[in-house]
């Protein structure tokens, strides 16, 4: 169920909304613009591939062709093939958004519980786990769950798994965003209706 919105939230609603209409985008947009433009590039994409009333003329590797005299069935081969490229478009951008993307971090969840039982043993920066020193003189270090002194070394590993696989993720968005840019530069004046 939608949590009802405050007062204050209401009014910021309406403003982000005012200033979408006045201008075209808002200050949230502004505030995380790689955010709006997969959010907002996608579904438009979406959209074209469905009501485009024309194609590009594509060969199989998706460079434009010179051809003329198209028959019928040749017509309906460049459509599909001009959707398709669209649709690979859209698939790029979600794949390359944070929350669409469909690469999920299984060591997630355990990364998670074991973070959750660490604040909840230890306090949110491990402040249970100060020296004296470090209590007297006010200054000290952050600890974590691979800090932890009885499961210290297995929460270290599961840790280095979750970071290694957000690493993997983050370079899978890097090659989907290269090849989106690579295709949107190539056919960008061709993506209108």
């Amino acid at each position: 169920m939608k949590r009802t919105l405050t007062k204050k939230e209401q009014a910021f609603e309406e403003r982000m909304t005012k200033q979408r209409a006045k201008r075209g985008f808002c200050d949230r947009d502004v505030w995380s613009i790689d955010y709006w433009f997969c959010n907002t590039i996608s579904p438009m994409l979406k959209q074209l591939a469905k009501k485009h009333h024309g194609y590009q003329v594509l060969d199989e590797n998706g460079d434009f062709a010179d051809k003329n005299n198209i028959t019928d069935e040749e017509s309906d081969v460049l459509d599909k093939r001009w959707t398709d490229t669209i649709l690979h478009l859209a698939f790029l951008a979600d794949e390359m958004n944070e929350e669409s993307c469909s690469m999920k971090n299984p060591f997630k969840k355990e990364w998670s519980r074991i973070h959750n039982a660490f604040r909840k043993k230890y306090g949110d920066f491990g402040e249970k786990l100060q020296t004296e020193e470090e209590k007297t003189t006010g200054c000290h270090r952050l600890y974590g769950p691979e800090d932890d002194p009885i499961r210290g070394e297995k929460n270290k590993k599961i840790i280095d798994q979750y970071l290694a696989y957000e690493r993997k993720i983050s370079d899978y968005r890097e090659e989907c965003k290269n090849e989106f840019f690579r295709l949107f530069n190539k056919y960008f004046w061709c993506l209108w209706d």
